[in-house]
């Protein structure tokens, strides 16, 4: 699975979640769509993690996070989340370049060629069988080119794209810098997909939790280190045991 995901920068991990986490899963994401997005419009919620318990089950759930750490190690945490709900576009759509590796100013900031940093794990709770079900896009291998330059005729569609077609409980295992992009929804169910990104304890996080120490203090010691809890700052650098029970814990 690592030496896929090394090759194709994703990996895709059917059946990670089972059909009762998928119903829990989906019920939470309605409330929050309905909370959110009364009107029924599409959604793209960050740092959606502490809304609900369901949620936060995801951060360590052993279908994914064997294989973030094998590719990032144990000193992580999840830095960035994000809950997207798109429902089937009615009218006319006219196609949209949406083409980008994640990471933001690390797109920008670091050199070429540029490191790997962060794994994003997408949790799809809807089927998504055609591309025109708002099929992610991807390019497999694609996370080793630092440009990604549009086609000569304007097409939304570059050379070696292909549509990511999952069922519901799959769990997809991306490098951040696969050029990636979300397709629209002409056609199929209203797709909903929950995003988790872990990275180093070193980097900032891109995303505001919320969470305070009385949030966390009931969790589990893994748990609280994936959101990002630590001794001191120094601890993300040079952390303890007591920092990371990630290092010592073994994952079949």
């Amino acid at each position: 699975m690592v030496e896929r995901l090394e090759r194709d920068g994703f990996v895709v991990i059917e059946g990670a979640l089972d059909p009762g986490e998928v119903r829990r899963l989906t019920s939470s994401v309605d409330r929050v769509w309905r909370t959110e997005a009364s009107d029924g419009s599409a959604l793209h919620r960050l740092a959606f993690v502490p809304l609900d318990a369901a949620f936060l089950d995801l951060v360590d759930h052993p279908a994914a996070l064997p294989v973030v750490t094998a590719l990032l190690g144990w000193n992580i945490y999840l830095y960035h989340c994000h809950l997207d709900v798109h429902p089937r576009i009615r009218g006319s759509c006219a196609p949209a370049w949406r083409w980008h590796q994640d990471g933001g100013r690390q797109n920008v900031d670091l050199a070429s060629p540029r490191p790997r940093l962060s794994i994003k794990v997408a949790y799809f709770l809807t089927d998504v069988q055609r591309a025109e079900d708002g099929a992610m896009l991807l390019i497999p291998g694609s996370h080793n080119r630092d440009v990604l330059e549009r086609p000569p005729d304007g097409s939304v569609r570059p050379s070696g794209s292909e549509p990511l077609l999952v069922r519901a409980g799959t769990a997809v295992v991306m490098d951040r810098r696969l050029w990636h992009a979300r397709g629209d929804n002409l056609s199929g169910p209203t797709r909903k997909v929950l995003f988790y990104a872990y990275t180093y304890r070193w980097i900032q996080p891109r995303d505001d939790l919320a969470l305070s120490e009385r949030d966390v203090a009931g969790l589990e010691p893994l748990r609280r280190q994936l959101l990002g809890e630590a001794t001191s700052a120094t601890g993300r650098w040079m952390p303890t045991d007591a920092d990371v029970p990630l290092r010592s814990r073994a994952f079949g």
